[in-house]
């Protein structure tokens, strides 16, 4: 890649080694429209169904087959395939009366295609603190999931930008200040 092929566009930047003119490489900042306009508008609507369909989850409206089903986003037909039911079977278990006829066998499968511990389809565990962090290990036994509850670990400021090729910053002013994040979910 040469070196006018990457130029810094936004906040949301990677650090690419390119070929200069003079024939050497080295590293330059880019970033691209898409990322600036769009990554964090990605990021906080799907954080908004997902709380929506927990909602729904709490509130009765929907089972936790049809939590996860529509947070991954999956078909049907796949859920159904993975899963070994019928697609009939995969629709009703979407209801909260289907799914209080699922048999512990087929849970586990449930919590299988979905990647998630057994114990998530019957309960939701959350933190009232964004500074409290709960997290879910495997254990070797399949049915026993080990969780953690700890205190967040804060990000360690980012080191400064590089400068832009002119070593001016006037074509990204927000380059040096550090500005925009990335979506965690």
């Amino acid at each position: 890649m040469k070196e006018q092929d990457a130029k810094a566009l936004n906040a949301h930047q990677l650090v690419l080694y390119v070929e200069r003119d003079d024939a050497s490489y080295g590293p330059v900042q880019t970033g691209s429209y898409l990322a600036q306009e769009f990554i964090d508008d990605f990021f906080e609507k799907r954080e908004r169904y997902r709380r929506d369909c927990l909602r729904r989850l709490e509130a009765g409206e929907i089972s936790a087959v049809a939590y996860y089903f529509q947070i991954l986003g999956l078909a049907e037909a796949d859920l159904a395939v993975r899963v070994g039911v019928s697609r009939r079977a995969v629709r009703r278990h979407l209801t909260p009366a289907g799914f209080g006829e699922v048999d512990l066998r087929l849970a586990c499968r449930y919590a299988e295609v979905f990647g998630v511990p057994l114990a998530n389809l019957f309960q939701v565990i959350a933190a009232q603190d964004e500074r409290v962090e709960v997290r879910q290990e495997r254990t070797a036994n399949v049915l026993l999931t080990k969780t953690r509850v700890g205190a967040r670990v804060q990000a360690a400021p980012s080191p400064s930008p590089l400068p832009s090729r002119a070593g001016n910053d006037s074509e990204n002013p927000s380059s040096s200040r550090g500005e925009g994040r990335v979506g965690v979910v």
